[in-house]
Parts: C-alpha cells; structure tokens; sequence
C-alpha cells in the first residue's frame, strides 16, 4: 500500500506571490481578449475566476485579494461598455458586484483550505517529529485485506527503506527468530478478532543487531463496517539496555556486599571450620588407636570413621556456603525450604554473635510452603540482618543479648521472615531512610547493605520494612513469595 506524504508549504518571498498574482491576471486577460472575437460571450469571468483561484492557493489571503482587484478592474475597464473607460453604466454595476463576490468567495474558500491543508501539514510535522523524539512509530492494519500502512519512524525502527510496501512477511523476516511464535500468536488473535493488544518483542536486524520492541494496538471499527487493528510501537532498546547494566552492577554490588560480610565473619568463620578439622584429627587419632590394639577394635575404628566423615561433611558445607557467598553468578529462582536456609545461615553467623555474647535464637514454623528464590541472594539478605542486629547490640550492658529469627506464613502466598534484637534500636523519624542507598548510621558503614537487601527482596516479589519494638531493639522482617 502506498504511503502519501504530506503536502510541504515552501516559504517565499511577498514580491514573488505578488507578482504571480499580476501575472495570473495578465495571462488571463490577453487570453481573453484573444478568445472574445471567437465566442460568444467573454471567456474573462472564467479565466478570472480560476487566476484568482491560483493566486489565493499559491500567495494566500494577499495575493487573492491583488488578483481580486486587478480582475475587477480589467473587468470594468475592457468588457463593460463602454469599453476601454472606466465608466460603468448603473445596469452593468450588479455585473461587477456579482464578479467581486464571486472572486472573494473564491479567496475565502482557497485560503481556508490552505490555511486546513497549512494546520494538517504542521500537526502531521509534528506527530513526525515527536515519534522521532520518542522512538515511536504508528501502523495500521487492515486484517481482512492484508493492507497495512507505517508511519516513517515505523521505517526507520524496522531499517527498511519507506518506498517499500509494509507486510506481515517483512515483520517476520525481522523478528527475532525466538519471538516469531509469540508474534505469530498475535497475528492468530487478532484474526480471531480480540480487540486489543500489548507485548513486547525483539527485532534481529540485517547487521546482527537487536531490538526490543513494546506493542500497544486496538480494534478501530469504522462507520463503513471495515475493522482496522491501529497501534503504536516503541524502541525501547536502549532502556532495556540500561536496565540490564543496572541489574549487573545491583549484582555486582551485592557480590561485594557479601564479601565485605565474610570478611567481617572471618574469624567466625574460621572458627566453625577449625571446629570439625580439630574433631576429624581427635577422632582419626583414637581410631589408630583402636586399630593398633593386640585385637583390633574394628567396630569402634569404624565408628570414628563414620564421625570423620560426618565431620568432613559439615567442615565442607561451610566451605561450600562460603564459596556461593562470594561467587559471581547469575541468580538462580528455584523452589527453597526457607527454614534450611536459615538454618545455613545461622551455623555462619553463629559463632559471629558469640563473640559478641549474643544468643541466637530460631523460631521456625512448621508446614511451612516452599518459597521461589536464589538461596545466595537469601541467604545475603538473612546475614545482612543478623550482622546488624548483632553491631546493634554492642553496647548493651543491661540486659541480656538474644537475636531471635523466626519465620511465619503470611497469607496463602507469602512467607514472612523476622530478624529481632534488642539492641539500641532507631529513632522513628529515620525507619524510612533505612532502606535508602548510602544512608547509614554506623560511622564505619556506606548504607549500602538494607538497600541492596530491599533489591533483592522486591526482585523475589515481596517487601521488607523495619520497626521499633515495644520494648528495647528493633524487627526486620521481608517477604518472600510461595513458589508455584
């Protein structure tokens, strides 16, 4: 289907719309006064009439009204007897005002419409230009006919020259080979006749390149019957870009995080792997023992080699917790028994808060529903809160240091997680600003932890706040969506 472009105005020069009037008016006189001897009425209103038309199209409102005046003047002074005089005869008068109103009809009608084609040509310069600005390109499309139309941005969103007819096929040939079906999906709805659409696809350019596309169309029924689907499509590469380099520095970020975390639990950590290294020597050293006696005593050699392994197993799981902690990795949603991972959590933290002669209590609800997140990115967020619970409880001297965890179902969706001290706590005008990048209140902090914790909370679809407690501390608690 064709394209029409909108008639372009060129801006000249007053002297030359003027001078196209008087030349419009000569040209018809001196054909006029050829023609005359050969019919039988003068040609000149005719002729007039179409140069005044001419004038007022080409010039505007001035040059229609010059042709105006030279038209009746000419008109006047060459075919109204007498002839060659000015004078006019009252008979001959309405002639002249009938040919006055008749040119000045003709100008209105001309300017009002280049002043409407003037409006249309602006509003359609305009909506160009802002679909330009805005990566926004418009199409329509007639299902039952196959006729389609595409703005110029449509064009230059899909790299195809603007004298190329628009269909389905060269929409395919330039969607990703991924999306084709999801597309092909779209076009079957929209010959079932669903009235309206909104999805986002991607585009493989000729040079390898990729797009991402949203679409937003509806149904247009005209009062002829005919149905057209009309809609809009945006670039939106370029956010999605962004999005995807701010996604990788989150995750980077929060990388860093936790490294800085295990840093801070080093020697906790440390200590729980010194633990079951110092029970595997203790034990291996009895079993010799056993296994060097005049009769060996096999069954209690084995039963130390069954305690070496299951401590080999526990010194290996904090290895292992440890290594996913400070790992680069891309997040990884798959079904989780949040207590387990509470559970790895505090055999790292631990040993943490008995440095710091604080007791770490677990309250777990039972029967709880799986959960759907990253078990690094979870557990993160579980020692982030901890840490700060204990730091919180540093100073405290009146009164006993118990961090308490628990967890709860929260609705049929939700599953709450809890992290309470009973530390310094905050004032309540600064709960908002807790979750904020860059605002802390430790001297040593960069405020940075409870904000990346809320990234990852609301990337696994839920929420996590702070409150005061009734008594002395303070409860952070997140949400976590059931897996389904």
């Amino acid at each position: 289907m064709s394209r029409s472009s909108p008639l372009r105005w060129t801006r000249r020069s007053a002297f030359a719309n003027y001078a196209v009037a008087i030349l419009s008016v000569a040209v018809v006189l001196v054909a006029a006064l050829l023609l005359e001897p050969h019919t039988r009425s003068s040609p000149f209103v005719s002729l007039s009439l179409c140069a005044i038309m001419f004038s007022a199209w080409f010039g505007g409102l001035g040059p229609g009204l010059l042709a105006t005046v030279l038209s009746v003047a000419a008109f006047t002074y060459h075919f109204v007897p007498p002839v060659d005089s000015f004078e006019v005869m009252p008979a001959d008068l309405s002639r002249i005002v009938l040919l006055a109103v008749a040119a000045l009809f003709v100008v209105w009608l001309n300017v009002a419409r280049r002043g409407a084609e003037d409006a249309l040509w602006r509003s359609e310069a305009y909506l160009a230009e802002a679909q330009r600005l805005s990566h926004t390109g418009s199409f329509g499309w007639k299902v039952a006919s196959g006729d389609m139309v595409w703005s110029k941005e449509t064009y230059r969103i899909f790299g195809v020259d603007e004298t190329v007819e628009p269909t389905i096929d060269l929409v395919l040939q330039r969607v990703h080979p991924d999306d084709r079906e999801r597309v092909l999906h779209e076009i079957d709805r929209a010959a079932l006749g669903e009235p309206a659409y909104d999805y986002e696809i991607r585009l493989l350019m000729p040079n390898g390149a990729i797009k991402h596309l949203t679409v937003w169309a509806h149904r247009v029924k005209y009062e002829s019957g005919e149905e057209e689907l009309v809609g809009a499509l945006m670039d939106v590469t370029t956010t999605r870009e962004t999005q995807a380099a701010l996604q990788t520095a989150q995750a980077e970020l929060a990388r860093v995080a936790r490294v800085t975390a295990l840093g801070q639990m080093s020697a906790s950590i440390a200590h729980e792997v010194n633990q079951p290294l110092a029970a595997i020597a203790t034990t291996a050293a009895a079993g010799l023992r056993w296994l060097t006696r005049e009769v060996p005593e096999v069954a209690e050699a084995r039963a130390c080699v069954n305690h070496i392994v299951q401590e080999a197993n526990r010194a290996g799981n904090v290895i292992r917790s440890v290594r996913d902690l400070a790992r680069r990795a891309d997040p990884e949603m798959t079904p989780l028994d949040i207590n387990e991972v509470i559970d790895e959590v505090v055999a790292l933290v631990k040993p943490e808060a008995l440095r710091h002669w604080v007791t770490v209590q677990v309250q777990l609800a039972s029967g709880l529903p799986l959960v759907r997140g990253d078990r690094v990115q979870l557990q993160q967020v579980i020692i982030n809160l901890a840490i700060n619970g204990v730091q919180a409880m540093a100073t405290v001297t009146d009164r006993t240091r118990v961090l308490t965890i628990r967890t709860e179902q929260r609705g049929s969706d939700q599953v709450l997680v809890a992290v309470q001290d009973v530390g310094i706590g905050t004032e309540p005008e600064r709960l908002d600003r807790l979750f904020s990048a860059f605002y802390t209140t430790k001297p040593d902090g960069m405020g940075m932890g409870l904000s990346i914790c809320r990234s990852i909370v609301e990337a696994h679809g839920g929420r996590v706040w702070a409150s005061r407690n009734t008594g002395s501390g303070m409860t952070f608690q997140f949400t976590v969506s059931a897996y389904r």
